[in-house]
């Protein structure tokens, strides 16, 4: 008996390792001028999303990059990061990274809360989110919130599990549809999957799904009544992480660095001009 409960507790606490990932403190790479830092992942078009020929890319990790070359130019130290997990849940990504130590760094569409903030550290924020109200391009378009409950009367409501915009879709119901119907899935881009293929389902999505959609000619529609822009994204890591220090000091450098030319040139490349247009719109 002692020895099956032993087994058990061993095996439970190499799960838990094996959910982890790990790398090198700021403070040890500083002294070293050298050193390692995970990335962890949630795929999310424009910001963390694989191109034609599979290679990781999006804003997120063209910051990351902008911030290796600052920090061999600045700081003297290199860096080698190394990709981790396979960047298919949200909840996922960020469970992990708040379970993790030291040199880890979470990508993808993470908005910036009160309550994350007790969980994980953020960077500076490096954007304001628009987040927006799709339906099948057939639904009357909605004028008035309040009229949710009589408009999409017989429509289905689809979230991923963990995100501002399940909360977001939560709140519809609390405030103007009691009798809403929700379904729960694992990633926002099953959400925007769902929409498409259900003439009756409707959802709050990320803007970079959105344009994703609307440049695959999917059928959707938005519901502009409906738009949020009040969240902003940042880079994550664990809360015993140091790295939040050198990050802050690269994103204040020079001016501030989303107010630099690099770094509208990164958004102009991953959310194209309507996106960009669309960005200015939610300010």
């Amino acid at each position: 008996m002692r020895t099956s409960v032993l087994v058990a507790l061993l095996f439970s606490a190499g799960s838990l390792a094996a959910q982890t990932y790990s790398g090198d403190m700021w403070a040890s790479v500083k002294s070293k001028g050298a050193g390692t830092i995970s990335l962890a992942y949630v795929e999310t078009p424009a910001f963390a999303y694989k191109d034609n020929s599979g290679k990781l890319t999006g804003i997120c990790l063209d910051i990351i990059s902008d911030f290796e070359k600052w920090l061999q130019q600045n700081k003297h130290a290199k860096v080698t990061t190394k990709f981790v997990g396979n960047g298919d849940s949200f909840r996922g990504m960020f469970d992990k990274v708040k379970a993790s130590s030291g040199g880890v760094i979470g990508l993808g569409n993470v908005t910036i809360t009160t309550e994350r903030k007790k969980e994980v550290k953020f960077s500076p924020p490096f954007i304001t989110n628009f987040a927006i109200l799709i339906t099948n391009s057939a639904i009357p378009t909605l004028t008035k919130l309040e009229d949710i409950k009589i408009t999409f009367a017989n429509l289905t409501a689809y979230a991923a599990k963990g995100t501002t915009n399940e909360k977001r879709i939560l709140e519809l119901k609390e405030k103007f549809f009691p009798a809403m119907k929700i379904v729960t899935t694992t990633t926002s881009q099953e959400v925007l999957e769902k929409v498409v293929a259900d003439p009756n389902g409707f959802a709050y999505l990320d803007l970079a799904f959105y344009l994703e959609a609307v440049e695959q000619k999917k059928n959707v529609k938005r519901h502009p009544v409906g738009d949020k822009s009040a969240e902003q994204f940042g880079l994550i890591m664990p809360s015993n992480s140091d790295w939040n220090i050198v990050i802050d000091e690269f994103f204040s450098a020079d001016g501030g660095y989303v107010n630099s030319v690099q770094y509208k040139s990164i958004l102009r490349k991953h959310l194209g001009e309507t996106g960009m247009k669309l960005m200015q719109a939610a300010k």
